[in-house]
């Protein structure tokens, strides 16, 4: 079988950890599989990101896991402020026909597989109407219900939707929303994001839960914000707690900013970006994890911390309902920092509920990455039946 992902959220050498949790997935699939990536970046990201010194291959070749993978990065046109963005898809289809027909001569793939409706499933759409070709899309969209408030997102998208052999959801939450635009669509299956357990360490727990960290980007949506001020108000009630912030992103002179007026320089550290083995290491340092986010598909970062047995702290926000339950966490509403205390609050009082090796276990029960990378290959044997 062979596969050609087509994905602009993927890992690049200017920006290495995006869409990681993708290769991560492709590095589970089993070796008859056979992949090829087309990651399309628009023209000037190394610019636009502040690397004009790097220079981002036309095509390259990854490591994942055992498996070497070709990557393609055709350029497309992407506008500032979202001007156009109803016409991005179709641009990204024009840049990438060519290719994909030089690809299609030299290996002729049977399955596209598309992440994310927009830009990408919407291309791939067009690219596997034309070749004749299944089509497979993943929706991760944290933001999905308000794309698909927007009218011509969400016309584009549900054809994608109704076109496309099979459409995977990464959670209930995600499903619902697909279903609440387009009710009668009967190409939707769920599977979570998966995790390689190997690469955690189980946590020793503490006596007390001292050290608790939030991995993340830093943008206003992801709640960090909130999560300070909770800090805050629990030094106020004399709960001594350190908080490790991992990421970056726009809002990062903000938070800090933020701490600051709030007298927790101290009390918080930001570590800025991490690989994917420092993650691991520093979730076994930690006692717990924080996720105020306001909205999510799923919440890779959740399982991670769970792979390392700590518990974790986070909003009902769409992802984490599917993954949080009372044995691995609690539960908070989102945007209140009086709640996300409250909740930081229980679980310290309530320490000795968490078992760390439990908590591993049930999470590798569910989001063991070759058993989700397994039911992903059911779902391509099923579609290629059905051709």
């Amino acid at each position: 079988m062979k596969v050609l992902f087509v994905n602009s959220i993927f890992p690049n050498s200017v920006e290495p950890n995006k869409g990681n949790f993708i290769l991560k997935n492709l590095a589970a699939y089993p070796a008859e599989v056979e992949v090829k990536v087309i990651a399309p970046i628009p023209f000037l990201l190394e610019s636009r990101r502040g690397q004009p010194g790097t220079r981002i291959p036309l095509v390259e070749k990854l490591q994942a896991g055992k498996r070497t993978i070709e990557v393609f990065h055709p350029r497309f046109i992407l506008l500032p402020r979202n001007i156009l963005r109803a016409i991005v898809p179709f641009l990204e289809y024009i840049l990438m026909r060519g290719l994909l027909k030089k690809i299609y001569a030299n290996w002729k793939y049977d399955l596209i597989h598309a992440n994310f409706a927009s830009p990408d499933g919407i291309a791939a759409t067009i690219l596997s109407k034309v070749h004749k070709i299944p089509l497979v899309i993943t929706e991760h969209q944290a933001d999905l219900a308000a794309f698909l408030k927007i009218g011509y997102l969400r016309k584009e998208m549900t054809l994608a939707y109704k076109q496309a052999n099979k459409v995977i959801c990464v959670s209930e939450h995600t499903a619902g929303i697909i279903h609440s635009v387009a009710p009668r669509l009967k190409n939707i299956c769920v599977i979570p994001n998966g995790v390689d357990f190997t690469r955690f360490i189980l946590h020793s727990k503490a006596a007390q839960p001292r050290k608790l960290i939030y991995i993340g980007y830093l943008i206003p949506h992801k709640g960090v914000q909130v999560l300070i001020e909770a800090l805050s108000l629990l030094k106020n009630q004399n709960f001594r707690l350190q908080l490790s912030i991992v990421g970056a992103g726009t809002y990062l002179d903000e938070l800090k900013k933020l701490c600051n007026k709030l007298n927790l320089e101290k009390d918080v550290a930001f570590l800025g970006e991490k690989t994917a083995e420092q993650v691991a290491l520093l979730l076994s340092e930690h006692d717990a994890m924080v996720h105020p986010s306001f909205m999510e598909s799923f919440g890779i970062v959740l399982v991670e911390a769970l792979a390392s047995g700590i518990p974790v702290v986070s909003t009902f926000n769409g992802g984490a309902e599917s993954i949080i339950d009372a044995e691995t966490g609690i539960l908070v509403k989102p945007r209140d920092s009086l709640a996300l205390a409250e909740g930081i609050k229980t679980l310290i009082l309530n320490w000795d509920h968490y078992n760390p090796e439990r908590i591993r276990a049930l999470a590798e029960a569910r989001f063991a990455i070759h058993g989700v990378a397994e039911q992903t290959i059911q779902v391509y044997r099923s579609v290629l039946c059905q051709v």
